[in-house]
C-alpha cells in the first residue's frame, strides 16, 4: 500500500513477529526530514491504516478486531484534519476545539464545545467521508495487486520478516522466491565478512594494548635498566663530541 501511493516513506522492513500489543509490523523511514504535514499525505496515511482492515475482508471475506488500534488511528487523524487543521472543502479553514472544564466537587470532568450541534454533525460526517474514501481506496489498490500481496504474505508466512530491498523485488515481473533468497544470502555473507573483519581488528588493538601494557610493567619493575641505558647514551654522545673536538 505505502508503495503504490506514492509520496510516502519507503518500507524498511515487514515482519509478522508479535511485538507486544502487535501481531506484526511495516517499518518505514524516511529519507528526509518532514517539517509540515499536508492534506494528501495524510489522506494517504489514512488510507494505509485501513490496509489491514481491507486486506481481511479481500482474501477471508470477513473482519476481525486485529485493525481497531489502525481504525482508532485514522480516525483520529481524520478528526484533527477536519477540527484543527482545516482541511475540509465543507467547514473550510476553522478550528473547533473541544475545552476541558474543571473539575468541582461533586462533578465530573466535562468538555465544552465552541461550536454548534449543527457543525458538530457535519464534523462527524466529514470524519465518516475521510475514513470510508481511505477504505475503499484501500480495497481498490489491494485488489488491483492481490497477486503481489498474496505473494508477499506466501512468503512472509514462510521467513516471518522481508526487508526492504526483498520488498523492492516483489514488484518486479516474474519474481521468484529463490531471488529473494539470494538477496538474504548475499546480505548474511556481507555480514560475516564485517564481523570477521571486526574480530580481527579487535585482536590487532588487543595485542597492542597487552605489548603496551607489558613495557610499562617492565619499566615499572625494572627503572634501573632504563637508568643505565640513559646513562650510557649519554656517555656515547659524550665521547662522540669529543672525538670531533
Amino acid at each position: 500500500m505505502t508503495r503504490q501511493l506514492g509520496g510516502q516513506d519507503p518500507v524498511h522492513q515487514i515482519s509478522i513477529i508479535p511485538s507486544g500489543r502487535a501481531l506484526g509490523y511495516t517499518l518505514s523511514l524516511p529519507e528526509k526530514e518532514k517539517v509540515s504535514v499536508y492534506k494528501n499525505g495524510l489522506l494517504d496515511e489514512i488510507c494505509i491504516l485501513l490496509a489491514g482492515r481491507a486486506a481481511e475482508k479481500i482474501m477471508c471475506d470477513d473482519i476481525s478486531g486485529g485493525a481497531s488500534n489502525d481504525m482508532e488511528r485514522a480516525t483520529h487523524i481524520a478528526r484533527q484534519m477536519i477540527t484543527k487543521l482545516g482541511m475540509s472543502d465543507v467547514l473550510g479553514p476553522v478550528f473547533y476545539s473541544e475545552q476541558n472544564n474543571e473539575v468541582f466537587l461533586g462533578k465530573d470532568l466535562g468538555t465544552s464545545k465552541n461550536y454548534s450541534q449543527k457543525v458538530a454533525e457535519q464534523i462527524d460526517e466529514e470524519v465518516y467521508k475521510f475514513v470510508i474514501q481511505g477504505y475503499d481506496r484501500a480495497l481498490k489498490i489491494l485488489q488491483d495487486n492481490k497477486d503481489i500481496m498474496i505473494f508477499i504474505a506466501d512468503y512472509l508466512v514462510k521467513h516471518e520478516v522481508m526487508d526492504g530491498e526483498q520488498f523492492e523485488l516483489c514488484f518486479v515481473e516474474g519474481v521468484t522466491e529463490e531471488m529473494l533468497d539470494e538477496v538474504t544470502a548475499r546480505k548474511r555473507k556481507i555480514a560475516e565478512a564485517d564481523s570477521e573483519s571486526r574480530k580481527e581488528e579487535l585482536k590487532k588493538n588487543k595485542k597492542k594494548s597487552e605489548k603496551t601494557e607489558k613495557v610499562k610493567k617492565d619499566e615499572e619493575i625494572f627503572p634501573e635498566k632504563d637508568t643505565e641505558k640513559e646513562n650510557s647514551d649519554k656517555r656515547e654522545d659524550d665521547s662522540d663530541n669529543s672525538d670531533d673536538e
